[in-house]
């Protein structure tokens, strides 16, 4: 992460006017380190937090893989298991009782698409619907269905009050599922008379 005085003031002078800190990829040290020399360089350069929100990961890859448009692959319900050609799994521990047939799945911001064809025990069954690589920790959505994961991390919800004390500008929230989302962190600013 390069959050030089020197660099952002370069960046300042040539038109940047808002700082985005990933929370994803950040601790709360290093974030107070970029807000530090933001303001070192000017009060006018705005500082947006975006947290990391609820979200569903493939596991681990032993080495990337491709699938193949018509082929099968299942998803099954171990958080604890490396994904392969034959069977993906991903962070959350009952997908499969959760996602119904017909479902569509998103791989890699839509690079994969696969159509749950069946249901096994604590497992999808899916038909590949074009060709696509698969590698480690890339992110998993299902259009319209609602996955009972939480609104707020507990890394989310740290980073929310820090930027209530660091007098961040603006919160942005990744993955917004619902209006809920966003008032479980007003509830919190609204805790912190922010």
């Amino acid at each position: 992460l390069r959050c030089d005085v020197e660099f952002i003031k370069s960046l300042y002078l040539n038109g940047m006017n808002v700082v985005r800190i990933n929370s994803a990829h950040a601790t709360l040290e290093g974030a107070q380190r970029v807000v530090n020399n933001v303001r070192t360089v000017s009060h006018k350069i705005a500082i947006l937090i975006d947290t990391k929100g609820p979200e569903l990961r493939l596991t681990d890859v032993k080495s990337k893989f491709s699938l193949l448009e018509g082929s099968t692959v299942r998803i099954a319900d171990d958080p604890a298991k490396e994904c392969t050609p034959e069977c993906l799994h991903t962070t959350y521990p009952t997908l499969s009782r959760e996602v119904p047939v017909g479902a569509r799945i998103l791989i890699d911001d839509g690079s994969l698409e696969l159509d749950v064809i069946a249901k096994e025990d604590a497992a999808l069954v899916c038909k590949v619907m074009n060709d696509g690589v698969v590698s480690s920790h890339k992110s998993v959505n299902i259009p319209n269905v609602h996955i009972n994961l939480p609104a707020l991390t507990d890394k989310d919800r740290k980073f929310v009050r820090w930027a209530v004390d660091a007098d961040i500008d603006f919160i942005a929230h990744s993955f917004v599922r619902s209006s809920a989302d966003l008032l479980e962190i007003q509830r919190i600013l609204d805790e912190s008379k922010s």
